[in-house]
């Protein structure tokens, strides 16, 4: 086009290597040779060529001849091409030559001002176009090769002639298009989209955005449209279209971009911000390009960007493009932009911009300077790029992410995360607070160290077939940081994507020592008293047996049997203590009996009772029912025939515990009642009572006991040594 353009006899456009900076001319338009199509890295003219362009400026030579600027080798080898003028446009990538294009003439010409304010424009334009989009090849120059750069655009892309037909496209676009006709006026395909106007009406065809652009209307940023892909589904596009017009002006064709917004566009649908996505994503393909001068004052209009913002030029000029930033990042981004200006480098920073509505969006912006063949900056080209989705969708990420981890640090289980091949990859901070562990000794298998020893190899087998079982669960001993182990209920399900795949574990550890504990205590206490409710039954028929057979009367009988009734429910009151996890002791044993029979009343002991032993002794559950009735009998006596009848009587009660070769302890009671006066005592010892059988015959017989029961002259001496618990812990031999 430029040699059309220029009348130029020979036109061409060469790539610069970036490893070796050799010159390779891609494609040569000249219709008689030499052509110069090939490698031209030691050519006389390359070097000095793209020396000059790199300086950024179009490089006119109106006479080579007689150019002072050339080298008398430039001369020969631009006469051996039979190049009387020359022309080269430099185009570059970032900062980087990277490419130029060449116009040559046989004879030496002028050139016009505006000619080469032109080419420089044009330089500038293709520069700055192949820098924004990042291209990894230069512009190539066939209809092959701008196809190839059509498909790398993630959009589809298209130049349609005057009857709708694709000139040429990339395959995303005809993948919209298989007909290879725009939707108004293809019949067989025109059922397959669909759009709306902005009352929420069928949108004509006539307002299609292709028709449209034939009328010489534009469709930016573009029309939001549904196409039918199969009978079942459906995706959202938006179509873009602009009129290609000749230099008189009519319409030639037109520019054509659609982009594939589904998903999107149902993202907004399912986050109930239609509106608000449907602007966004109208609004996001947006760009508004500028140019300053030298000192980065705005002297040049920008009309997308005062259609973006509404500004008016004054309004725009100078700085007054910072009014149309957020107050909030209006200084930070004058500060940056001066910084930038003073060391001549590019900027890259956000901000966020008002739109004409009022509104503000987040922008990215882009500058980099132009400058003169002395390296001076001579302008500034800049471009906005809207990234206020991205930002938008950061910023609710954030939140989320925020949310849920303040959810699951809080809550009481221990949790942790682990990826399809089971291995951990995440444990919460309570898990690290439990164990002790830090989370990169968590990670893995690692987790498996926290189990008891016995616990670990049943949870990897269980935990090496949660994928096939779709769960994993199991009851194991964590270790606590303390070194102290507890049960946990450990418990995993698996996350799974669309296609039903495991992507990851998330899984819980809840704390069930207690309620373990609590189930075995249930299960002993059931136990004792099934046990227990036997044996009080077979207690109490022989406590009626025997109470009978030493009863005078059955007055006699009713007030002993009561009694012995109550001692034995007051010792079942003290066994409940002992099914709730607390032991008995004997010194409450003691006081139970003493209190039931007045000599104790909680607070005063009678003064002629003396207690000596420690207190806390345990008792075996098994021996306290036996000792009891045998206490109930002794202190029964002394209060009706013994010591406790007379003031001058004593009652003397003593106890100790010792140890027999780390066996279980040894209690050793001695009962010893005195005072009572020789006829009182006389004679004693002929009596046998159901109480001095039960301590001579069924603590021998019951508890393994070694006991004796002697009548003194004054009173009666009983000692009674029975085994009882070694320590607080009582296993169930003791029971």
């Amino acid at each position: 086009m430029l040699d059309e353009e220029f009348r130029a006899d020979r036109s061409g456009y060469a790539e610069i290597s970036a490893t070796d900076g050799s010159v390779t001319v891609v494609s040569d338009t000249a219709i008689v040779s030499p052509y110069l199509i090939g490698d031209h890295q030691t050519a006389a003219f390359a070097i000095p060529l793209c020396d000059r362009l790199r300086r950024g400026a179009v490089d006119v030579r109106s006479d080579v001849a007689d150019d002072p600027a050339l080298t008398s080798v430039e001369k020969a080898a631009y006469a051996g091409l039979r190049v009387g003028a020359a022309i080269a446009l430099p185009l570059f990538e970032g900062v980087a030559l990277r490419a130029f294009i060449f116009l040559h003439y046989r004879h030496p010409r002028s050139f016009k001002d505006a000619d080469v304010e032109i080419l420089q424009e044009t330089s500038d334009r293709l520069s700055t176009a192949i820098d924004a989009s990042r291209a990894k090849a230069a512009l190539r120059i066939s209809e092959a090769q701008l196809a190839a750069a059509f498909e790398s655009v993630p959009a589809g892309i298209a130049m349609l002639d005057t009857q709708g037909r694709i000139v040429v496209a990339n395959s995303e676009y005809r993948r919209f298009l298989p007909g290879g006709i725009m939707p108004s006026r293809d019949p067989a395909n025109r059922g397959r989209w669909q759009a709306w106007n902005d009352e929420g009406g069928v949108l004509a065809l006539y307002d299609y955005p292709g028709a449209r652009a034939l009328r010489g209307e534009r469709t930016v940023p573009g029309q939001e449209m549904l196409f039918r892909v199969d009978q079942d589904r459906h995706v959202w596009t938006r179509v873009a279209t602009v009129p290609i017009h000749d230099e008189q002006g009519r319409v030639t064709g037109q520019a054509s971009v659609i982009s594939d917004i589904d998903a999107l566009k149902r993202a907004s649908e399912a986050l109930r911000e239609n509106e608000a996505r449907a602007q966004l994503l109208i609004d996001g393909v947006a760009l508004a390009t500028w140019e300053t001068a030298s000192d980065g004052l705005v002297e040049t209009d920008s009309p997308n960007w005062r259609a973006y913002t509404g500004q008016s030029f004054d309004e725009w000029k100078g700085q007054g493009w910072l009014s149309a930033i957020h107050p909030d990042d209006r200084t930070a981004i004058s500060e940056k932009w001066r910084e930038t200006v003073r060391k001549r480098r590019s900027i890259d920073a956000e901000y966020r911009l008002r739109k004409a509505n009022g509104t503000y969006r987040w922008m990215n912006v882009r500058a980099v300077p132009l400058r003169d063949e002395a390296g001076h900056v001579v302008k500034w080209l800049g471009m906005n790029i809207d990234i206020d989705e991205r930002k938008r969708l950061e910023r609710a990420l954030e939140g989320s992410e925020r949310r849920t981890r303040v959810v699951l640090e809080g809550i009481p289980q221990l949790l942790w995360r682990a990826d399809c091949s089971t291995e951990w990859t995440w444990a919460s901070p309570q898990w690290l607070t439990f164990t002790g562990q830090s989370e990169a000794d968590s990670r893995g298998f690692g987790w498996l160290r926290i189990l008891h020893p016995e616990d670990r190899a049943a949870a990897l087998s269980a935990w090496t077939e949660a994928a096939a079982v779709g769960c994993f669960e199991g009851e194991h001993r964590l270790r606590r940081q303390d070194g102290a182990y507890r049960w946990f209920a450990m418990r995993a399900k698996p996350i799974r994507d669309a296609a039903g795949h495991i992507v990851e574990w998330l899984g819980t550890a809840n704390d069930i020592d207690d309620l373990r504990q609590a189930q075995a205590r249930q299960g002993v206490m059931v136990a004792e008293l099934q046990h227990r409710t036997r044996n009080l039954i077979a207690v109490v028929q022989a406590l009626s047996e025997k109470t009978l057979d030493g009863a005078s009367s059955l007055a006699d009988f009713k007030t002993r049997f009561a009694d012995r009734l109550s001692a034995l429910a007051r010792v079942q009151g003290l066994l409940s203590h002992a099914c709730a996890g607390r032991k008995v002791t004997f010194d409450a044993l003691l006081q139970s009996e003493l209190c039931a029979l007045g000599a104790n009343d909680g607070d005063t002991l009678d003064a002629r009772i003396i207690l000596r032993g420690p207190s806390g002794i345990p008792l075996r559950s098994g021996a306290v029912q036996a000792l009891a009735l045998a206490l109930h009998e002794l202190a029964t006596n002394a209060v009706k025939h013994g010591a406790l009848t007379v003031a001058s009587g004593r009652l003397a009660i003593a106890w100790s515990v010792t140890r027999q070769d780390g066996q279980r302890g040894i209690l050793t009671v001695e009962w010893i009642e005195s005072g009572l006066a020789p006829p009182r005592a006389a004679g004693k010892d002929t009596r046998v009572g159901y109480g001095r059988e039960l301590i001579e015959r069924a603590l021998p017989f019951q508890l393994k006991a070694r006991t004796s029961y002697t009548f003194t002259d004054d009173g009666l001496r009983c000692t009674i040594s029975v085994p009882v618990v070694a320590d607080r812990h009582e296993s169930e031999e003791d029971r």
